[in-house]
C-alpha cells in the first residue's frame, strides 16, 4: 500500500518525478518486491492529457494540412513526457505520433533546480554509495539527458542512429522517423505494432514468437551497443520493448521504440567492456582488472594486487560467475595460488570510480537484466551474450584469441606476437 502511494504522489508531483522513479524500478535491490511492482506502473501507465491531437495539429501547423489525413483523438499510449497517438497520411501510410506534454521545458527548469541543490549537498556531505562517485557530476550527466529526452529532434537522431547500426539484421529494428514531420515536440514515426515484452501471455499465446530467443537476442543487441557501435539506448525498460513475427528469424524480431535516452560510450569504454566480459567467461582476475583500468573505473594509483586478490575471491568463491564460464576457478588452481590474500572489501572498493557515462550503462544493463529475466528466468547477459562475441570482435580475431587461451603461457605469447606482427604487416601494406 506504501509504494503504491509513492507511485501515486510522483505521478502528482510531475514528469521529473515519474522519470526518477521510472529509475528506481529498475534498481536490483528492488526486484520482486512491491516498490518493484508499484513503481514499474510508471514505465507505461500514466495518465494521459487532454488535448493531444489538437496540439500535434498545432505544433506541426501547415505540414498536418499538408500531409496528414487524419489523427485519431485517444492516445494509443502514455509516458511521463509525452502520449503516442495513432494517424495517417494522405499517402495512406499508417503512422505513430508522438507529442509532448504541454509546458515540460517549464517543468523540468523548476525540478532540476532544486534536484541539482540536493545532490551538491551530497557531495558536500561526503556521502557515497559504494564506489566513489561525484553525485554532482552524475546528476549533471542525467539532467543533460534528461533534456536531450524532451527534444524530440535528438531522439529523431538517436533512432536514426541505432537503424543504421543494426541495417541488415533481421532480428532487431526501430520505426523509420519522418524527420519532415517531426520537431522538438512532436514527432511522426512509421506504424510498427508489436507485442510489448511486458506481456509475456500475449508472447506465450503467439506460436512465431519464442521468449528465449527474444531474451537472447536483446543480449545480442546490447553487446553490439555497447562494445562494436559504442551507442546505446540507455532506456530499455519493457514498455520500450516489443517483438513481432511478421518478419525476420523463427522467434520473433525484437522492436525498440523509445530513443528519448542514449548515451555513447569511447573506445577504451567499449573495448574495456569487451574486455570485462571475457574476463567473467575466463575467470580470469588479471584481464577483469586490465578492463577495468581500460574503462576507466579504477583510481589513479590504485593498489593492483589487491583488487586481484580480491577478484581472484569473488570467482573461486562463485560470487562473480556466468553459466557460460570457460573455465572454474578452484582454491588449488595453479594461477590462484600466486594471488594474495584479498584485502578487506572496504579498501578494495575505494580503489573503485564510476565515470558519469559508465552509471548509464549501469542503469541500462539493470533494466535489460529484469527484462531478459522476465522472458526467460534463467536468463544471464553474460552467458546470452558469449556466442556472440565473434560479430564484435571479427572471426579472425576471435579466433586468434581463442587458441592463445588454449595454448601454454610461452607458446601462447609466441603465437600472440606472430598474429600482431602479421597484422602489422597487413596495415602496412594497405598504407602502401
Amino acid at each position: 500500500a506504501a509504494a503504491a502511494r509513492v507511485a501515486d504522489l510522483l505521478i502528482e508531483l510531475g514528469p521529473t518525478y515519474v522519470k526518477l522513479g521510472q529509475i528506481a524500478s529498475c534498481r536490483k535491490e528492488l526486484e520482486g518486491t512491491a516498490w518493484a511492482e508499484a513503481l514499474q506502473r510508471l514505465q507505461d501507465d500514466v495518465p494521459a492529457f487532454a488535448g493531444g491531437a489538437a496540439e500535434i495539429r498545432r505544433r506541426l501547423g501547415a505540414r498536418y494540412d499538408a500531409f496528414f489525413e487524419r489523427i485519431e483523438e485517444a492516445p494509443v499510449a502514455a509516458a511521463s513526457l509525452g502520449q503516442v497517438h495513432l494517424g495517417e497520411l494522405k499517402n495512406g501510410t499508417r503512422v505513430a505520433v508522438k507529442v509532448q506534454r504541454p509546458n515540460l521545458r517549464r517543468i523540468y527548469d523548476r525540478d532540476v533546480t532544486l534536484l541539482r541543490s540536493i545532490f551538491k549537498g551530497l557531495d558536500r556531505m561526503g556521502l557515497r554509495a559504494g564506489v566513489g562517485q561525484d553525485w554532482l557530476a552524475i546528476f549533471d550527466d542525467a539532467a543533460a539527458l534528461l533534456y536531450r529526452e524532451i527534444d524530440y529532434r535528438c531522439e529523431a537522431v538517436h533512432a536514426t542512429i541505432f537503424a543504421e547500426n543494426f541495417k541488415g539484421a533481421d532480428w532487431v529494428t526501430t520505426p523509420d522517423v519522418f524527420e519532415d514531420l517531426s520537431g522538438e515536440t512532436v514527432l511522426t514515426m512509421a506504424y510498427v505494432p508489436g507485442v510489448s515484452l511486458r506481456d509475456v501471455a500475449a508472447i506465450d499465446a503467439d506460436p512465431d514468437l519464442d521468449r528465449a530467443t527474444l531474451a537472447r537476442n536483446l543480449a545480442r543487441a546490447y553487446l553490439l551497443q555497447f562494445c562494436k557501435h559504442g551507442f546505446f539506448n540507455a532506456d530499455p525498460h519493457a514498455g520500450n520493448l516489443a517483438a513481432d513475427a511478421s518478419s525476420g528469424p523463427p522467434g520473433g524480431r525484437l522492436i525498440f521504440y523509445d530513443f528519448g535516452q542514449a548515451a555513447r560510450l569511447a573506445a577504451p569504454e567499449r573495448e574495456g567492456a569487451l574486455g570485462l566480459l571475457e574476463g567473467i567467461l575466463d575467470a580470469d582476475a588479471e584481464r577483469t582488472v586490465d578492463a577495468f583500468e581500460t574503462m576507466g573505473v579504477l583510481r589513479d594509483g590504485y593498489d593492483r594486487a589487491g583488487v586481484v586478490a580480491t577478484i581472484s575471491d569473488n570467482y573461486r568463491s562463485g560470487r562473480v560467475s556466468s553459466k557460460a564460464a570457460r573455465r572454474v576457478v578452484s582454491d588449488d588452481d595453479a594461477d590462484a595460488s600466486n594471488v594474495a590474500a584479498p584485502p578487506a572489501a572496504a579498501s578494495s572498493v575505494e580503489d573503485f570510480q564510476l565515470p558519469a557515462t559508465l552509471a548509464f550503462v549501469s542503469r541500462a544493463m539493470s533494466q535489460m537484466q529484469g527484462v531478459g529475466l522476465g522472458l526467460d528466468p534463467d536468463f544471464e547477459f553474460v552467458a546470452a551474450a558469449a556466442p556472440f562475441l565473434p560479430e564484435v570482435k571479427g572471426t579472425q580475431r576471435y579466433l586468434e584469441d581463442s587458441l592463445r587461451k588454449a595454448l601454454p603461457r610461452g607458446l601462447s605469447d609466441f603465437v600472440g606476437s606472430f598474429a600482431n606482427a602479421d597484422g602489422e604487416a597487413g596495415a602496412a601494406r594497405s598504407i602502401e
